[in-house]
């Protein structure tokens, strides 16, 4: 087995920080239509505060998403029954194509080996992406916060919808929904821990495909809404192995910024690059 980076020691820490800017209106709707008579049928999800705000778990499933799609087009699944070994990118929602089916964790869990021992068995069995984001046998090494709206509350408007029948191609049903206004800025902030280059590259190749606006965000991108971009990024480092950063980290709880973010993303996507060819030769 390869050695695997867990959470028995800390090695490494990145932060990444930047401003996620909506190009077009933004709609990450709260899941459940309004019973507000007065109000929207189709509201934005909105924090305590009562003001918009973009789930770190949606940015990160959409990111995920595509680098799972790039990973696909450089490497190819094991034979069955064979493991990954950080190869690849498995269908986690699948029964058959999943890196750790629910069968075979179950047998190592009735083995009652201890917990480190099953850490080891899943990350030798996990493939390139699960390694990095997580499963439900790994914990994840990256970490999105909620994206919380920069400065002043966001714009928000309510459009009108409607549902067309399949058949009389005539207007059904009339709704209406909220959206947050082109222009509205958000705080990004991802955390990654005890990570490779190569695996930084990954996260890194996400990044940039955000930042060029190659990834939607939220609901109805089918009507073009959910176009974001980013600016001002900045990436922060620490390697454990350099004594006195990490004691003046202890110390006050800050990291040393990279000089050039956008430079140092495109080093770990060159990493990643490497590893995927040799892997593939």
């Amino acid at each position: 087995m390869s050695t695997p980076l867990l959470w028995d020691q800390f090695r490494n820490r990145m932060v990444f920080e930047a401003r996620l800017v909506a190009v077009s209106a933004l709609r990450i709707g709260r899941g459940q239509e309004s019973f507000d008579p007065t109000g929207t049928d189709l509201p934005v999800l909105r924090g305590v505060d009562e003001r918009p705000f973009i789930p770190g778990s949606s940015l990160r499933g959409v990111l995920r998403s595509y680098v799972e799609r790039v990973v696909r087009s450089f490497e190819s699944p094991p034979p069955p029954g064979e493991p990954w070994r950080g190869r690849g990118a498995c269908n986690p929602l699948s029964f058959t194509d999943n890196c750790l089916p629910a069968d075979q964790v179950k047998k190592w869990r009735q083995h009652r080996g201890d917990g480190l021992e099953l850490a080891h068995r899943a990350w030798d069995a996990s493939c390139r992406v699960c390694r990095l984001f997580g499963s439900t046998v790994l914990a994840s090494r990256v970490r999105f916060a909620d994206l919380l709206p920069v400065d002043a509350e966001p714009v928000t408007a309510i459009r009108d919808g409607v549902s067309i029948n399949r058949e009389k191609e005539t207007v059904e049903n009339k709704y209406d929904f909220e959206v947050v206004q082109p222009g509205a800025v958000f705080a990004l902030k991802v955390v990654a821990e005890n990570v490779t280059n190569a695996e930084l590259g990954l996260l890194a190749l996400g990044l940039q495909a955000l930042a060029r606006g190659e990834i939607d965000v939220g609901g109805f991108k089918g009507r073009g809404l959910g176009r974001v971009r980013l600016e001002s990024p900045t990436v922060r480092w620490l390697a454990t192995d350099d004594r006195e950063a990490l004691k003046a980290y202890l110390r006050t709880g800050t990291l040393e910024p990279v000089p050039d973010a956008e430079k140092q993303l495109s080093a770990w996507v060159d990493a990643l690059i490497a590893d995927l060819e040799e892997a593939s030769a």
